[in-house]
């Protein structure tokens, strides 16, 4: 379509709009991407100009003016990855951000790394920061605050959501897939002959915590087990969470043989906490997580996990962000899959002194 063609096309659009025009709208009319809209308008020479000459078109037809708070006018890319974890003291998000890095590397881009330490407030900080020092944002939330990421997508900024899902319009996403994790542990468990089965969620308010539980609850009642609440206690997603939540599973039902426990941190601490009530793990108590951090083959016992590969899940954020800064690369989700990694916490020996 000729560049006067798509002028004609648009006149009629620009005489409806009397607030200002947002980069979305610019962004539908050109029929490219949000990121593309804000790479023309920067003068970047990664976007062609047929497209740049229709994008133009479209935001001088529709008097759309960038903003700056966002960087959105920045003359140059940067090739630099914002990232924001929830806690870099998490293995978890430190083989994530690994993952990040080794791929920003390949492509020659930096990456900023910003650890929210758990607290809202400073994420949204470091949202605004980032915005305006990278060319998008890789963002690992667990506050469920959306509508500042949402504002980053809309004036222009590529966005990639990581490992928990928000109610974002218009970003990228990638995933792990938490339900079958849960049903991979729960079946593992049960091969291994748990009876007595309790489980430790993870915080209620994250949808990676809901799915692991629904997961691990569906495959227990396909074997026609049941869970009751008393052997159902939700922790943070840390070694105290574990112990702690063990500590009272056990005052409950001491006869507990099987603890499946929502990520490897809450396993390792169930695993101190059998130690010190005087449970063998596994000769007593099997006890598995999800994660699949790399340390978790170090501990006594080392602990068995549904790998949900935090650094295949960093590496792939970063292609994807990376791609949706270029030309007309489209925000699209991806959900990897998860798979088991045995260790000696489920590893019992059988009576004729094989390790089953």
């Amino acid at each position: 379509m000729s560049t006067d063609r798509y002028i004609e096309r648009v006149t009629s659009r620009e005489a409806t709009v009397k607030r200002p025009a947002t980069i979305r709208e610019v962004a539908a009319l050109a029929g490219v991407s949000v990121a593309t809209v804000s790479n023309a308008l920067a003068g970047r020479r990664s976007v062609s100009g047929e497209s740049s000459a229709r994008i133009r078109a479209a935001a001088h037809r529709l008097g759309y003016r960038p903003g700056t708070a966002t960087g959105a006018a920045r003359t140059q890319t940067r090739q630099a990855i914002g990232l924001i974890v929830p806690d870099a003291r998490n293995p978890f998000f430190a083989q994530v951000a690994h993952g990040v890095e080794t791929v920003a590397q390949t492509f020659g881009w930096a990456v900023f790394l910003a650890s929210a330490d758990l607290d809202s407030a400073r994420e949204a900080d470091y949202l605004d920061r980032l915005a305006g020092a990278a060319d998008g944002v890789l963002v690992c939330s667990t506050s469920g605050q959306t509508d500042q990421v949402q504002h980053l997508v809309d004036s222009g900024v590529a966005v990639v959501v990581c490992d928990e899902r928000l109610a974002v319009t218009g970003a990228g996403g990638v995933f792990s897939d938490d339900e079958e994790a849960g049903r991979t542990a729960a079946r593992h468990i049960l091969d291994r002959g748990a009876r007595r089965i309790a489980m430790i969620r993870g915080p209620e308010h994250l949808e990676t915590a809901r799915a692991r539980r629904s997961g691990f609850r569906a495959e227990l009642e396909v074997a026609g087990r049941s869970l009751p609440p008393w052997r159902s206690l939700a922790s943070d997603y840390t070694i105290d969470g574990g112990r702690w939540a063990a500590d009272q599973i056990l005052a409950s039902d001491p006869r507990v043989d099987a603890i499946f426990c929502a990520n490897d941190l809450q396993a390792v601490g169930a695993a101190q906490a059998m130690r010190h009530a005087g449970r063998g793990v596994p000769e007593d108590v099997l006890v598995i997580g999800i994660d699949g951090i790399s340390w978790a083959e170090l501990t006594e016992p080392s602990i068995t996990s549904v790998s949900r590969h935090p650094h295949q899940l960093g590496a792939e954020a970063a292609r994807l962000l990376i791609e949706m800064v270029g030309e007309d690369a489209h925000a699209r989700e991806l959900m990897l899959p998860v798979s088991l990694v045995q260790r000696d916490s489920t590893r019992r020996v059988g009576g004729d002194g094989r390790t089953v």
